[in-house]
C-alpha cells in the first residue's frame, strides 16, 4: 500500500517539473483531444426514448416468455385478435371521462357530450402520402370489424337510454348470452341491492389500432398524435376529458427531461462564481479568478470528449445522461478545489517549479482516489440490469476519467500561469504588474490594485524561515482552512464534543435503518410524469377510479396436451383455482377458460369423457362455430393436422392492485403457483411488462450491486489508505452513507426504481470522495497524537471537501426547477449523497478515527493538556515538518532551480507575461 502511494507521489512529483517546463503545450493537447473527440457528436450522435428498453431490466422472464408466446401464436396477427390477445403494448388511443358538475356520468347531459366525443373520435382522420385513414381504416379488428366500445353500445349508442338501462357490473351480460367485463370502463361505481349500477363517477373509451407492419406503425403513431389533438381541443360544458396514448408515457417523459444549453449555461456560471469565490482573497495577487475558470473549462472540455468519443462508440445517449454535465461540473471542481489546497499549503517563498511539484504530489492520492472510487461506482452501475442505469454510468465513468486527465494537465498548466504571475507581483485580472498593499500609493489602489509581497522571493537563496509561534499559519491558508485549523478541529475533538458525535451518529443510524424498512419500490408512472403535463392529469384521474380491476394475467400451457384426459383438465382447473381463491385475483367470475367453457358446453350435450376424436371433432366444428364462443380461438393453437393442440392460454384478472408492492406481490404468487404445476406454464402480461419486472427485480438488483459496490470500495480503500482500520472505518462509512440515502428517501417519499438507483451508485462515490480523503490524511498526518491527526486531516481536507459538497449542489440546483420526475430525483438524490457524505467526512469520521485507530502509546503520552496552545503548537510543527521533509526529498532540485531563478523570468516572456506590465 506504502508502495503504491510512494510511486503515485513520485510521479505526480515529476509530472510537475514538466508542466512547469511546457504549460502551453499541456493546454493545447487537451484543446485539441477534445476538438477531434467532439466531431463524434455531430457525426454518430444517436438518442434511445423507448422505455421498456431503458427503463426495464434485461434478460427477464417476461422478456423470454413473450418471445415463447409469439413464437407459439404467430399465426394469431391483429387484425383478427381482440386486446386481451396481444404480447405487445400496441398501439392505442384511450380518454377518461368525468362529470364536470356532479359525481356521475350516466345522465343524459353528459353521455350527450361523450357520444359526440366518441363520434368525432372515430372520425378522426389523417393524409399520408395522399391517402386519408380514419379509426375504421387502422383499427385493430374482430372479425374484420372495429370491435364496439361495450358501454355504448349497451346504451345503443343513445345518451337516453342511461334513463332506462339497468346495467350490471362489472359483467354485462348481451342478449345473446355472452358476458362482457366493463370493469375497466365503469370506475367509481356505487351498486344497489341488487346489483345494478346506481352511479358511476367515470367512464373509460379505449381505442385500439393495428400494428403488425411498419407502415401500420407509422399511419397508427401518426394517428394517435391527431387523437390526442382532437380529445385536447375538445369542449364542454358537461364533461372533463384526460387523454393518454401508448406514446404518451415515452413521449412525456421525453419532453419533460430534455435539457436545454441554457441550463448548462447558467449552472457554468453559478460553479464558476463559486469558484471564483472560494479562491478569492483580499490580496489582488494571490487571489486566484483565472484559475477558478480554468478549472470549469477543464471539467467542460472532459465532457465534449466524453460526449463525443461515446458517441463515435455507438452507445446512444439518454435523458437520464442529461444529468451528466451537472455531475461532472461538480465533480471537476472538488478536484480543482484539494489542488488548489495543496498549493496553498506550499511555502510561498519557494519557486514555482517547486510549489507546483509539492502541490501535485500532495494532492496525488487525494485526487486519485477520488477518481478511482467514482470510475468504480460508476462501473458497477454499468452492470446493472437497466439500460438507463448503463447509460448514465459509463457516460459519468468515462467523463470522471477524463476529468483526471485534464485537471492534472490542463488546470496544472494554468496553476503554472498562476505561479508564475504571482512570482511577478502581477494583478489576477489585469496581468499587470502592482506594487504591495504596504507601498500602496492610494486607498483606491489598495482596494482595486495593490498585492503580492514586497520581497523578492527569488534574489535570496535563503529560505525565509517558519514562525514557531502557536498562532502561526501559513500566509496562503484561507479563512475557512483557518477556520477548521483554530476553531472546527479543536471543539470537534474535546472529550465532550466526541461523545455528543457518538450519540448523534447513533440516533442517525436508527433513523435510517426505520426509513429503510419502510423504503417503497417500484417506478409510479404518475411521478414520472411532468407535474403539469396531461399525463399526469390522467394518471390522477386513472388511479382513483381504475385501480380496483386488472391486470389481466395471461397463464400459457407451452407444452402439447392431451385436454380430453381428465387428469390434465383436473391439473388445469387446479392452478386456475389456487389463483382465483388468492388475495391478488377476482374468482372464476371473472377469468377466461376456454377450457371450462368448453366442458360446460360438453355437459349441456350431455358428453362427460369424450375420447380424443370426439374432444376435437366438437371443439373445431361446433364449439368455436357458436358467435359467443369465437373469441376463443386465438387462444388455442392446434398442430398441423388439427388432431392436437400445443399450445392454449387462459386469463386471470387482477384483484384491487393498487401499489406497486401488490402488483409485486401478485406477479410473484402467479409464478410460484405456475412453477409447483405439473405442466409447462408460464404468465405474461402485455401492458408494461418492463413495469411489472421492475418492481421484482429492483430489490434484489440493488442489494448485489451494493454488496459489489462496497467489497470494490474495500479493496480500493485497502490500496490507497496506508492503514487497514482507516480503509476498514472509510467502507463502513460508505455503508451508513448509502443506508442514509435510502432511509431518508423513504422519509421524503422517494421509492427505490431504476432510477432512484442512481442514488446507490452516486452514494458509493461520494460517500468514499468524503471520507477517504479524510482518513487519508488522518494516516499521514505529522502528527504525534490521534487528536492532532483528526485536526491536521480537518485542516488539510476539510475546506475541498466543504467547498466540494457546496459545488456539488449548485451544480445540479437548477435540475430542481426541469419539470422532470427523473432530474427532480436526481437532485434530491445529490442532495442526500452530498450531505450526508459530507457529514461523515467532516463530523462523524474525524472523531471515529480518533477514537479507533490507534498510535504509538508514547505518542499519545505527549499530548498537551492545553487545548489551543497544544492545537497551535503541533500545527506549527507540522508545517515545519513538511518543509523539511520537502528539503530533503527535494534538495537537489531545489538547489538547481534556485541557482537558476532568474531563468524563470525567461520562461515567463515565452508564455506571455514577459511583454506585460
Amino acid at each position: 500500500m506504502k508502495a503504491l502511494e510512494q510511486r503515485l507521489r513520485w510521479l505526480f512529483y515529476h509530472l510537475g517539473r514538466f508542466i512547469t517546463k511546457y504549460p502551453l503545450v499541456f493546454i493545447a493537447i487537451p484543446l485539441l483531444i477534445t476538438a477531434v473527440l467532439f466531431t463524434g457528436v455531430f457525426v454518430s450522435f444517436t438518442k434511445e426514448t423507448d422505455v421498456e428498453i431503458l427503463y426495464g431490466p434485461e434478460g427477464t422472464q417476461s422478456l423470454k416468455n413473450r418471445v415463447t408466446i409469439d413464437e407459439l401464436y404467430s399465426d394469431v396477427v391483429n387484425d383478427n385478435m381482440l386486446p386481451r390477445h396481444r404480447t405487445e403494448v400496441g398501439i392505442w388511443g384511450q380518454v377518461i371521462i368525468t362529470p364536470y358538475n356532479g359525481n356521475d356520468v350516466l345522465n343524459v347531459p353528459v353521455m350527450e357530450d361523450v357520444l359526440k366525443l366518441h363520434d368525432i373520435i372515430i372520425e378522426t382522420s389523417i393524409n399520408y402520402d395522399g391517402v386519408e385513414y380514419r379509426y375504421a381504416d387502422l383499427c385493430l379488428t374482430w372479425e374484420n370489424r372495429c370491435p364496439e366500445i361495450d358501454i355504448l353500445s349497451a346504451l345503443h349508442y343513445d345518451p337516453t337510454e342511461v334513463e332506462n338501462i339497468n346495467l350490471t357490473y362489472p359483467l354485462l351480460y348481451k342478449s345473446n348470452g355472452e358476458k362482457i367485463f366493463i370493469g375497466m370502463q365503469l370506475g367509481g361505481v356505487t351498486l344497489n341491492e341488487a346489483g345494478i349500477v346506481t352511479q358511476s363517477s367515470a367512464m373509460m373509451l379505449t381505442y385500439n389500432l393495428r400494428f403488425n407492419t411498419n407502415d401500420e406503425q407509422l399511419l397508427g403513431r401518426i394517428w394517435e398524435k391527431e387523437f390526442l389533438n382532437v380529445v385536447s381541443d375538445f369542449q364542454s360544458n358537461e364533461i372533463s376529458i384526460y387523454p393518454s396514448a401508448s406514446s404518451s408515457f415515452s413521449a412525456e417523459l421525453d419532453k419533460s427531461s430534455a435539457i436545454t444549453l441554457d441550463l448548462i449555461a447558467i449552472v457554468g456560471v453559478i460553479v464558476i462564481s463559486f469558484s471564483i469565490v472560494c479562491l478569492s482573497v483580499s490580496d489582488w495577487v494571490r487571489t486566484k479568478p483565472l484559475l477558478a475558470c480554468s478549472g470549469v473549462v477543464a471539467a467542460s472540455l472532459a465532457l465534449g470528449s466524453t460526449f463525443g468519443l461515446l458517441s463515435y462508440a455507438g452507445l446512444p445517449y439518454s435523458n437520464v445522461a442529461g444529468a451528466v454535465p451537472f455531475l461532472i461540473l461538480g465533480i471537476g471542481v472538488d478536484d480543482m478545489f484539494i489542488m488548489v489546497s495543496a498549493w496553498r499549503q506550499t511555502d510561498p517563498y519557494q519557486s514555482t517549479e517547486t510549489r507546483i511539484r509539492e502541490s501535485l504530489r500532495e494532492s496525488a492520492m487525494s485526487v486519485t482516489i477520488t477518481t478511482v472510487t467514482d470510475i468504480v461506482a460508476f462501473g458497477i452501475g454499468c452492470i446493472s440490469p437497466f439500460y438507463s442505469i448503463r447509460i448514465l454510468c459509463t457516460y459519468s465513468a468515462i467523463a470522471v476519467f477524463f476529468t483526471y486527465v485534464y485537471m492534472i494537465t490542463f488546470f496544472a498548466a494554468f496553476m503554472v500561469l498562476t505561479g508564475y504571475r504571482e512570482e511577478q507581483n502581477r494583478h489576477a485580472i489585469t496581468i499587470q504588474k502592482v506594487v504591495p498593499k504596504e507601498l500602496s500609493p492610494s486607498k483606491a489602489y489598495s482596494i482595486f490594485c495593490a498585492g503580492g509581497s514586497s520581497e523578492s522571493l527569488y534574489e535570496s537563496d535563503e529560505k525565509q524561515p517558519i514562525s514557531h509561534d502557536t498562532h502561526a499559519q501559513n500566509p496562503s491558508d484561507s479563512a475557512l482552512m483557518i477556520f477548521f485549523r483554530k476553531y472546527y478541529g479543536p471543539f470537534l475533538t474535546t472529550k465532550i464534543s466526541a461523545i455528543v458525535v457518538v450519540v448523534l451518529y447513533f440516533v442517525y443510524l436508527a433513523v435510517t435503518i426505520w426509513g429503510v424498512i419502510h423504503l417503497e419500490e417500484g417506478l409510479d408512472l404518475k411521478t414520472a410524469a411532468a407535474d403539469d403535463s396531461y399525463l399526469h392529469a390522467y394518471y390522477e384521474v386513472e388511479e382513483s377510479y381504475f385501480r380496483v380491476y386488472g391486470p389481466d394475467m395471461m397463464v400459457v400451457v407451452t407444452e402439447e396436451l392431451d385436454y380430453f384426459h381428465p387428469d390434465v383438465q383436473t391439473e388445469i382447473e387446479t392452478v386456475m383455482t389456487e389463483l382465483e381463491d388468492s388475495k391478488y385475483f377476482f374468482d372464476s367470475s371473472l377469468s377466461v377458460s376456454w377450457l371450462r367453457e368448453y366442458l360446460r358446453f360438453l355437459n349441456l350435450l350431455g358428453i362427460k369423457s369424450p375420447s380424443k376424436q370426439v374432444f376435437f371433432q366438437i371443439l373445431q366444428k361446433q364449439f368455436l362455430k357458436i358467435p359467443v364462443y369465437r373469441q376463443f380461438i386465438p387462444d388455442i393453437i392446434f398442430d398441423t393436422a388439427n388432431k392436437s393442440i400445443i399450445s392454449s392460454r387462459f386469463y386471470v384478472t387482477g384483484k384491487e392492485l393498487d401499489t406497486s408492492a401488490k402488483q409485486r406481490d401478485m406477479f410473484l404468487k402467479i409464478r410460484r403457483v405456475l412453477s409447483k404445476s405439473t405442466l409447462d406454464l408460464i404468465t405474461y402480461h402485455a401492458i408494461a411488462p418492463w413495469l411489472l419486472e421492475q418492481y421484482i427485480s429492483i430489490r434484489q438488483n440493488t442489494l448485489l450491486t451494493l454488496f459489489i459496490g462496497v467489497l470494490s470500495m474495500f479493496i480500493i480503500a485497502l490500496l490507497l489508505i496506508p492503514h487497514p482500520l482507516c480503509a476498514l472505518l472509510v467502507t463502513c462509512a460508505v455503508v451508513s452513507v448509502i443506508l442514509g440515502v435510502f432511509g431518508f428517501m423513504s422519509i421524503w417519499n422517494i421509492p427505490l426504481d431504476s432510477i432512484t438507483m442512481i442514488g446507490m451508485v452516486l452514494g458509493l462515490g461520494f460517500s468514499v470522495d468524503y471520507t477517504a480523503h479524510i482518513a487519508y490524511a488522518f494516516t499521514v498526518a505529522p502528527a504525534t497524537t490521534r487528536r492532532q491527526r483528526s485536526i491536521f486531516a480537518l485542516y488539510s481536507l476539510g475546506t475541498p471537501i466543504l467547498q466540494g459538497a457546496v459545488s456539488s449542489i449548485l451544480g445540479v440546483c437548477v435540475l430542481y426547477g426541469v419539470p422532470s420526475y427523473i432530474y427532480h430525483t436526481f437532485f434530491e438524490l445529490m442532495l442526500l449523497v452530498v450531505s450526508i457524505g459530507t457529514l461523515h467526512g467532516i463530523v462523524f469520521l474525524p472523531v471515529f478515527l480518533m477514537l479507533l485507530v490507534p498510535i504509538k502509546k508514547n505518542a499519545e503520552a505527549k499530548e498537551n493538556k492545553n487545548v489551543t496552545g497544544g492545537v497551535h503548537s503541533e500545527v506549527g510543527l507540522v508545517y515545519e515538518e513538511q518543509h523539511h521533509e520537502t528539503t530533503q526529498i527535494c534538495a537537489n532540485e531545489i538547489k538547481q532551480i534556485r541557482e537558476n531563478s532568474r531563468s524563470d523570468s525567461k520562461i515567463s516572456q515565452q508564455i506571455g507575461y514577459g511583454s506585460l506590465g
